[in-house]
């Protein structure tokens, strides 16, 4: 009786553990793409009775990258069982066909037919927002001798000069300081090395007033 029960125990626990090993699924996507700046993501995967349905999106990070035609992909793990897996893509904008057999969809509309009735089995976490860079606000100083009948030698004004320094390094509008030729602005504390380096600046200081 003894050997019989243990037995059984045994077969239970195999059987558990068998059911615990089917219900963890590896999902994994892997698209070429045109160049090195697509990125593709696995959003959302959705389980049917035959299949899993899972839902990626791509997006092209801004910026220079290699410009060779390359792959993306992404897994994840999702708790559920294992079985034929169908995937759905969203924001392809390249014209030539993909060899991979995904569905590539235009719409997210276009999704409301196919996961109907399922069930939804993983959704990717949202993506922090970013953290806005830490501002500082510096007066900046310009040389005089950059400017002559109160233009630099390519036409620009005080002010002038002062808004474009003030865009490329990512800064708030200048006041303008005109008695002093100079001007106040917040920048991005990792551009004021840049902004120290300009060729127009004679010298730059933090505003102790904020």
């Amino acid at each position: 009786m003894r050997k019989i029960f243990t037995f059984f125990a045994f077969a239970c626990f195999s059987l558990a553990g068998t059911w615990t090993q089917a219900r963890e699924s590896t999902i994994s996507v892997q698209l070429t793409v045109p160049d090195g700046g697509w990125k593709i993501r696995i959003d959302r995967v959705y389980q049917t009775p035959t299949h899993l349905l899972a839902v990626s999106k791509l997006e092209r990070n801004p910026g220079l990258a290699i410009q060779v035609i390359s792959q993306a992909k992404d897994s994840v793990k999702v708790k559920a069982p294992k079985l034929p897996i169908r995937h759905f893509v969203l924001g392809k904008t390249w014209n030539w066909p993909n060899k991979q057999p995904y569905s590539f969809l235009s719409d997210p509309k276009e999704l409301s037919k196919p996961i109907a009735g399922a069930k939804l089995v993983y959704q990717a976490q949202a993506k922090p927002a970013p953290k806005a860079p830490n501002k500082i606000n510096y007066i900046v100083v310009y040389k005089k001798e950059i400017f002559t009948d109160g233009k630099t030698k390519q036409g620009e004004t005080l002010r002038a000069i002062a808004k474009r320094h003030c865009k490329e390094l990512g800064a708030s509008s200048p006041d303008m300081l005109e008695i002093i030729n100079g001007f106040v602005a917040k920048f991005p504390a990792g551009n004021v090395p840049r902004l120290k380096a300009l060729p127009e600046v004679k010298y730059i200081e933090m505003d102790q007033g904020f």
